[in-house]
């Protein structure tokens, strides 16, 4: 499960740099969970073709993130929010907080 979440986040982060192919072949193994041969069935393409498609957009987001580390700045930004909600009683600073560790979970996005 942690792995399909670290996938999420970085599709969320550097999914706009991967073609359109890849993009949905990613999208649909990743998020949809369609094995490759439905991908393959869906797209018209070949059960191999839709695995090369998904392993090289994979690679891609992996070697970007390890260049960028924009994954992990997000843990650090939500250990460091969570870190600031357990100390304070002040709710003004847990709703904030809330909000930011909400937003990291996203991926970043607004």
């Amino acid at each position: 499960m942690e792995d399909i979440f670290k996938k999420s986040i970085l599709y969320d982060l550097y999914g706009g740099l991967l073609s359109r192919n890849q993009k949905v072949v990613y999208e649909y193994h990743v998020l949809d969970d369609l094995s490759f041969s439905e991908i393959g069935e869906e797209l018209k393409i070949s059960r191999q073709a839709a695995y090369d498609l998904y392993k090289l957009a994979d690679k891609k987001l992996k070697d970007i993130d390890s260049k960028l580390l924009l994954s992990e700045r997000l843990k650090d930004i939500e250990k460091l929010a969570t870190s600031i909600k357990k100390k304070t009683k002040d709710r003004t600073i847990i709703n904030l907080s809330d909000k930011i560790i909400k937003n990291v979970l996203k991926g970043g996005n607004n």
